[in-house]
């Protein structure tokens, strides 16, 4: 949710409020949502604008929780689940402003958007790491803060909620992911608490601002010098406990979420508080050094100090007009509900779901601050309070609000639902606590409304997001027409029924501006839905309405055979081909050759993008497969595919490539997984339109997956991260845009190391072109001039056969060298009427 400016409040006064800490044999809650975001940030910066780079972001999702764990740290990831109604002012703000960051994107920018499948790659990570993950039906805030008091752990996040929270706090930004070794002190040493110093807090407040979680990860896979048994990993980080705050005798927990409320959050704007600020504080002093709302904070804290926390709600509601008291004081009892909620759905199901899930791992004792120190800590805050950097108005406007009287005392109504599991079926949540269904389902059936995030996509064409809309239509329909427990429409005036409607959430066309639009479900699904059982036919269904050109019989009888993994992704691709208006067979290519590449080399050999890592790291291996092939060839010998292997399918071969195919293709091809250089200096160069096709794309595979996992997964959902990389996927187009001949430069210099993941792209492009519409396969002219060019190819390689017979014939003659140096040689002429000619070199 998030309290404004406490973050920066805090971050500012870091030696007074956080604490150094040794994180190490411990549960640890992590909210998912919040981690996913930054660790994206750190891993792909500017390459946001290419519509996600997914394999980089898997591997560093993989690597952080590795590292939790080789600090034997115990890790339960929540996620969020959907928007509760009285968040979607903020909501409808923040996709302005996403909006306002795809009309003018540029490559070189350093604004991240996020892509479309990161929440679903984030979860395939954690749940091959082994770590419990869990989907909550809305934020995940206060199930975080309740499962850590149940566990007694610390809160892992970046969220200015967590400051009120009565939880131990770790800001994500504190952590340095770094495995450190320390040997063991005796229990004394152990028990004194440390201090943050000066320059670790002014370096607190800079990562703030730019945070990088994984500058600087690593593991320490080296021995310990010490005895064993005698040391302990940890990472290093800061912990923030509710009593730095407050301190002894001052601001109590009590009157916390009123604090946060004053200062506005994503459910109560500030704005409200409007009339309360200028009547009872008035200006919140000045200085150059604060910010307002740091200057609010203070004044604040100094006034709640004096008030119990019903006077303080009371004199705040006296500040306001009559008819806003009673929905500003159910704002205000949400917000405080939130922070003192004890329901904990994510322990049982983790005990219920995961075998162990709660070891019985014993931490280090911790022993919270002694009276010396919270008195310390108070003092320090009255300190700071009355330093020389505040008006002294405030003190005066403090004063003035604790001796203002109070006005009209109504009952805060209590309307909100204790339990808001309750609101939902149990077969709904069955679905979403696994983290299967996207977060968007909560939305369909609770708020009947789809927010659609948009893309790094062409603003001047509609959201990519609509190409999908039908399967989206379908889910919704399948919501509300469930086996005994279907949805009556609504009745009109005259006894006509309604169709069944949900709110569609988007940007409108060539404006910076959120645009509603009613998507209504004229009819119910054909075919009966149990939410119990696995249904293909649904998937089909769904497909057969919207693909009248194709021929949907033929597509699913030879959809068995392509790989398991690979058939709802396929399906995707023929869906786009048919609907898109603004995808080529280039689009398709670079696909393919793009799922080959990373289905296959980063699954075989260590993944690495950096090209002089890359170089270091097996420099010595390329050397000496080149040599071997270059030899090879010498001789005349021609690389094949092995019998054995001869037996097996296409799609069965790709389990046995080699290593040294993957090195060798790797090497060539891994200049393509970075940025162009042109874009730093041409960035209009860089092509919104190209983009645009692969963007509707990405929104077909998000609806078709969320579909499928609705249908209780009748298909394997596809890993992105193995099949999708912005980056390179938009060099491969750029690259091949100029090519006649797709297919032979693939062979001959993309995938020419490798005869078996050649085949295998040539497998899957002919499996494609049975399904590609007419309206997109190539015309007699662009057959005809390939054929011409393919012509002009084999008449090059005649010549240089034939030029390299005559040279080894020449070589076959005794005289031909003394011929050659004879032609090369040019006889000496002196001209007798030149007196320089003798000079002549």
């Amino acid at each position: 949710m998030g309290v404004r400016g406490l973050t920066s409040y805090i971050a500012q006064r870091a030696e007074i409020y956080l604490k150094p800490y040794e994180l190490h044999n411990t549960a640890l809650v992590i909210d998912g949502d919040n981690l996913a975001c930054n660790l994206y940030k750190d891993v792909t910066g500017s390459y946001s604008a290419f519509g996600g780079d997914y394999d980089d972001f898997y591997r560093a999702v993989v690597q952080f929780f590795q590292v939790l764990a080789e600090c034997s740290i115990r890790a339960y990831v929540l996620m969020d689940g959907g928007y509760e109604e009285r968040k979607l002012r903020t909501v409808g703000q923040r996709l302005r402003g996403k909006i306002a960051v795809i009309k003018r994107i540029n490559p070189c920018a350093s604004v991240t958007l996020f892509p479309l499948h990161l929440k679903e790659v984030f979860v395939d990570a954690v749940r091959d790491c082994g770590v419990p993950v869990m989907r909550c039906v809305f934020e995940a805030d206060d199930e975080l803060a309740a499962l850590a008091r149940k566990l007694n752990c610390p809160v892992l996040s970046y969220d200015s909620d967590f400051y009120i929270h009565n939880v131990k706090y770790i800001p994500l930004i504190t952590l340095t992911v770094k495995v450190l070794t320390k040997q063991k002190k005796p229990a004394k040493q152990q028990q004194q608490q440390q201090k943050l110093r000066q320059h670790q807090a002014k370096h607190m407040e800079k990562r703030t601002k730019s945070n990088k979680i994984l500058a600087g990860i690593s593991s320490e896979n080296s021995p310990a010098k010490s005895q064993p048994g005698k040391t302990y990993k940890y990472l290093d980080c800061c912990i923030y406990r509710v009593e730095h705050l407050c301190g002894r005798g001052a601001l109590s927990p009590e009157k916390l979420p009123l604090f946060a409320a004053l200062l506005g959050n994503d459910y109560i704007a500030r704005s409200a508080f409007r009339n309360f600020f200028a009547a009872g504080m008035g200006k919140a002093g000045r200085s150059r050094k604060l910010k307002q709302q740091q200057r609010r904070i203070r004044v604040i804290l100094q006034w709640l100090k004096e008030q119990s926390a019903e006077s303080a709600l009371h004199k705040v509601l006296s500040r306001l007009k009559k008819s806003q008291r009673d929905s500003l004081v159910a704002q205000v009892q949400a917000a405080i509900s939130g922070y003192s909620n004890e329901l904990c759905h994510s322990y049982e199901f983790f005990e219920k779901h995961y075998e162990n899930a709660f070891p019985c791992i014993q931490a280090e004792s911790e022993q919270e601050e002694d009276e010396e120190e919270l008195q310390q800590v108070e003092s320090e805050e009255q300190e700071d309070a009355l330093s020389s950097d505040e008006d002294p108005a405030v003190n005066d406007n403090a004063s003035e609000l604790s001796n203002s009287e109070e006005a009209d005392e109504s009952e805060p109504p209590e309307t909100e639902v204790e339990d808001k599991t309750l609101l939902f079926p149990q077969w709904f949540l069955d679905k979403l606590y696994p983290a299967h269904l996207s977060r968007y389902f909560v939305d369909l059936l609770h708020l009947r409304k789809y927010i659609n995030n948009p893309q790094i996509e062409h603003f001047a064409h509609h959201d990519a997001n609509a190409l999908a809309l039908p399967i989206l239509n379908y889910s919704f329909a399948l919501l509300h027409h469930v086996k005994g427990l279907e949805v009556q429409p609504v009745l009109d005036d005259e006894g006509n029924p309604q169709p069944i409607e949900y709110t569609y959430l988007t940007r409108a066309l060539r404006v910076t501006n959120v645009r509603y639009i009613r998507m209504p479900i004229e009819c119910p699904p054909a075919l009966e839905f149990d939410p119990a059982a696995p249904d293909a036919r649904h998937l089909r269904a769904a497909l057969e309405q919207q693909l009248p050109h194709a021929n949907c019989n033929q597509l699913f009888e030879q959809l068995d055979l392509i790989p398991e993994d690979l058939q709802l992704y396929f399906l995707a691709i023929v869906y786009w081909l048919h609907k898109s208006e603004h995808c080529d067979l280039l689009h398709l290519h670079a696909l393919i050759i793009c799922l080959v590449v990373l289905r296959t080399v980063d699954v075989t050999i260590p993944a690495e993008r950096d090209l002089k890592e890359f170089s270091r790291r097996f420099g010595k291996i390329l050397k000496q497969e080149r040599a071997v092939r270059l030899k090879q060839t010498a001789e005349g010998f021609k690389r094949g595919i092995k019998p054995e292997l001869l037996e097996l399918t296409v799609p069965q071969r790709m389990a046995h490539v080699p290593k040294s195919d993957c090195y060798l293709v790797q090497e060539q091809l891994l200049p393509h997984f970075h940025m162009q250089e042109i874009f730093k200096k041409k960035y209009d160069l860089y092509s919104t339109t190209v983009i645009h096709a692969f963007a509707e794309f990405q929104s077909v595979v998000y609806q078709l997956n969320g579909l499928n996992a609705f249908l209780n997964h009748p298909y394997c959902s596809p890993r992105m991260n193995q099949l999708f990389c912005g980056a390179f996927i938009y060099n491969l187009y750029d690259l091949l845009r100029n090519r006649a001949d797709v297919r032979y430069h693939v062979q001959h210099f993309l995938l020419a190391d490798s005869l078996l993941m050649f085949d295998f792209y040539c497998y899957l492009s002919d499996w494609c072109e049975g399904f590609v519409p007419h309206w997109k396969q190539e015309s007699e002219q662009q057959q005809t001039a390939a054929k011409v060019v393919e012509k002009k190819r084999l008449k090059k390689q005649r010549q240089a056969a034939r030029k390299a017979a005559a040279v080894a014939d020449a070589a076959t003659d005794p005289h031909a060298e003394q011929l050659q140096q004879s032609e090369q040689e040019e006889d000496a002429f002196f001209d007798l009427n030149n007196k320089f000619c003798g000079l002549k070199v």
